[in-house]
């Protein structure tokens, strides 16, 4: 069976019907590795927390001159280091 599917993307609530369905079909095929969107959500005080774990972290790179991440202060926020550390929060990573 092929098929084809339109989605309209300024239709929120078709497009989450476009991937339910997606799925169901992965799951009528045999695939079951499909794979779920990570939702994180944590509070202020987690949030406070995460931010101080990114300031240690920049801190003690920019200290160490075998780490090549950060070289200066402006380095510690760049966009490349940031995403990095989101990426490893948002993997379920435990802080």
């Amino acid at each position: 069976m092929k098929m084809t599917l339109v989605v309209d993307t300024d239709d929120p609530k078709g497009v989450d019907a476009a991937y339910e369905m997606v799925k169901i079909l992965q799951k009528k095929v045999g695939r079951t590795n499909v794979h779920e969107p990570t939702k994180q959500s944590f509070g202020k005080i987690e949030y406070i927390k995460q931010l101080r774990k990114y300031v240690r972290e920049q801190t003690a790179a920019l200290e160490d001159p075998e780490n090549l991440t950060v070289s200066e202060v402006d380095n510690m926020h760049s966009l490349r280091n940031v995403k990095r550390f989101a990426d490893r929060v948002f993997s379920g990573e435990r802080w």
